[in-house]
């Protein structure tokens, strides 16, 4: 969710084709050591959604909850009954299970049946997740009949949803009673941030409690960042034909009594976090960009890594001060690679961001707010960009110069004549079966000989103008390949801030 409360603004505001099989024993030359090609597709039957819930692998994808319309809006007070920012017919409430690979709907069943505390988190947006050990486990999310942040976390057998929904039986109470449990704790309300698997743990990582409807003044809401990293454990089992789900708070870091002030790099929600490796392999996770800095129509530049650590609550965090990621601040799909040497690669797509490529001169640009012209500072953008950080040293962000996302030539629509060339916010990468990662899930490059899909891109927020009151947004409901070519570097630009 992206909002402007804290400064009582108002609701402002490439080409596909196909990369020759190339075989190497030798890297090649050049900053970013491989192409990307994106081919775009749709599927009958699956509409366009953003800030869902996403599980799985790309030959069988479970899809749920999040949005079926654009960006959302701040109607005035008077207006937000009635004319919400978050209307309730546009809550997604159906589960799809897709085969990217064959470009297949293999079915969809609603969520209304279920048992009215787990319909709601599976209609919610913008809801933390992770499929581990067979359950998917689903946290907080914004929705319910209230509009608020949910306390409450699901975890749904993944295999037995699957089967349930490609053979046409219902989601209903008897399906919740054996394949679904929750469980509720104040620190589970969290929504706008992500969760990531660790040590046996699950970090809660950034995010914020918002309660009510969103509006330029703020008067019907309560909203609170997390401003910390919450390890929780999740450990879902099954006796005597139901399900259970056992929950505890381990810690969390910076401890829930400290006060962070909006300035500190734990500020932050709506952002890209993903598993990464450090500079000996071993696993770790990223938080990249973020927003809003202090208050302001800002973002995050630096990003900051999660390691395992021996002392309670079992992590350690870095701020990486030297290294500055110019692009894509707002939560968007990335590729996560890295090679033998433990360079990390990310590779980001498109979304919203503090700065944008000026192509007419060669350089990045940042918008100051003018809400005169429906301008936050915080536009849409269609490019491209890697983020590479060596073993050592600071890491440097690459913008590729012959790729935009979406491509020209597979753009979404907003309604008839609405071209939406800009793309990324709230899509979501989905891995490809058999794609050599680390255990963690980092794609391994080295093992990449011949250009090869790695996954997909799914959904997301579109827009016509760079900024939303200009144009207009929709959910996407395109699909893009994923092909890296490791024998053809990227034609790429080192980026600065001006």
């Amino acid at each position: 969710m992206r909002n402007w409360i804290l400064i009582g603004l108002l609701a402002l505001l490439g080409s596909c084709g196909q990369t020759p099989t190339v075989t190497t024993s030798v890297a090649p030359t050049g900053d970013i050591p491989f192409q990307l090609t994106l081919d775009g597709f749709s599927i009958a039957g699956v509409p366009g959604l953003h800030s869902y819930v996403m599980a799985g692998t790309a030959d069988k994808l479970v899809l749920f909850g999040g949005r079926l319309n654009g960006l959302h809006g701040f109607p005035a007070n008077a207006q937000a009954p009635t004319q919400p920012a978050f209307p309730p017919a546009m809550a997604n409430d159906t589960v799809y299970v897709l085969d990217l690979t064959n470009k297949k709907l293999l079915g969809k069943a609603t969520v209304n049946n279920l048992p009215a505390a787990v319909a709601a988190q599976m209609k919610s947006n913008n809801a933390e997740y992770s499929l581990q050990n067979g359950w998917l486990y689903v946290v907080g999310g914004y929705g319910g009949k209230a509009l608020g942040t949910l306390n409450t976390a699901t975890a749904i057998d993944y295999q037995a949803l699957v089967d349930a929904v490609v053979s046409g039986k219902p989601l209903d109470t008897a399906f919740a009673a054996a394949n679904i449990a929750q469980a509720t704790h104040p620190a589970l309300a969290i929504t706008g941030g992500d969760m990531e698997p660790m040590g046996g743990n699950f970090l809660l990582t950034f995010g914020q409690l918002y309660n009510g409807q969103y509006t330029p003044t703020g008067s019907l809401a309560y909203q609170t960042y997390s401003d910390s990293i919450r390890v929780i454990t999740l450990a879902a089992s099954r006796a005597n034909g139901k399900a259970a789900l056992q929950m505890s708070l381990v810690g969390a870091v910076p401890p829930v009594w400290t006060s962070v002030e909006p300035e500190s790099s734990f500020h932050r929600r709506d952002l890209t976090v993903k598993a990464s490796v450090n500079a000996t392999g071993q696993p770790r996770v990223t938080a990249y960009g973020g927003v809003f800095r202090g208050g302001r129509m800002d973002g995050f530049l630096n990003p900051m890594y999660i390691d395992p650590a021996t002392a309670a609550p079992g992590i350690a965090t870095t701020t990486d001060t030297a290294t500055t990621q110019l692009l894509s601040q707002y939560d968007c799909a990335a590729l996560v690679m890295a090679d033998k040497a433990n360079t990390v690669y990310t590779s980001f797509f498109g979304g919203i961001s503090y700065y944008y490529w000026d192509a007419a001169t060669k350089a990045l640009k940042h918008d100051a707010v003018d809400i005169a012209k429906a301008i936050d500072g915080l536009p849409f953008i269609t490019s491209i960009s890697t983020l590479k950080q060596p073993a050592t040293g600071a890491g440097q962000q690459h913008l590729h110069t012959a790729e935009t996302f979406p491509p020209a030539a597979a753009a979404p629509s907003c309604g008839a004549g609405a071209n939406a060339t800009l793309l990324g916010a709230e899509t979501k990468f989905a891995m490809a079966p058999g794609v050599a990662t680390t255990a963690n899930g980092v794609i391994q490059l080295g093992s990449l000989t011949a250009p090869a899909a790695v996954g997909y891109l799914v959904g997301g927020i579109a827009s016509t103008a760079p900024y939303s009151a200009n144009g207009t947004t929709c959910a996407s409901p395109m699909f893009y390949k994923v092909t890296v070519n490791p024998g053809q570097a990227t034609a790429t630009v080192a980026l600065k801030a001006p």
